[in-house]
This record gives structure tokens, sequence and C-alpha cells, in this order.
């Protein structure tokens, strides 16, 4: 059996990185989804201020970035929109 193969596209990545283990946006290139590869957020007020204004299911997590990437990510996602 053949194991399929998910087709991932490299949109942003910190522009601080020193190397591997960093903070990036992927685009699923089969489905269009939208992949945040970040900090796990464990801080329990972000946590619970996030519960109240949208409840996380228990298979979903919140995901930090720094403010560094707002920039890069929502320019990403643009250039991605115009194509």
């Amino acid at each position: 059996m053949t194991e399929a193969v998910m087709a991932l596209r490299l949109l942003a990545i910190d522009p601080d990185t020193q190397g591997g283990n960093c903070l990036a946006v992927h685009l699923d290139e089969d489905t269009g989804d939208i992949l945040f590869q970040g900090w796990t957020e464990t801080d329990p007020q972000a946590l619970a201020e996030a519960d109240r204004s949208s409840p996380l299911a228990p298979h979903e997590t919140l995901v930090r970035f720094p403010a560094r990437m707002r920039e890069t990510i929502l320019e990403a996602l643009r250039d991605e929109a115009a194509t």
C-alpha cells in the first residue's frame, strides 16, 4: 500500500530564525488549508480568554506567534490570495 503524500508549501517563516525549529505558516496545496507551526500556548489566562470568545474543542490548541511575525504572515497570505 502506498502512503499518500501531502503537498505542503512554505508561505512564511520567522524572519529572525537561526535555523531549524522555526515558526512558520504552510499551505496544503491539495485542500487550500493553512497550517501554523508555532508555540503551543500554555498560559492559563490566555487559554481561558480564548475559550470564552471561541470555546476550544478537545482536539484544538491555541498557537502563539510573536508580534514580529504579524506583517510577514499577512503579506504571505495577501500574496497567496493574489495568485
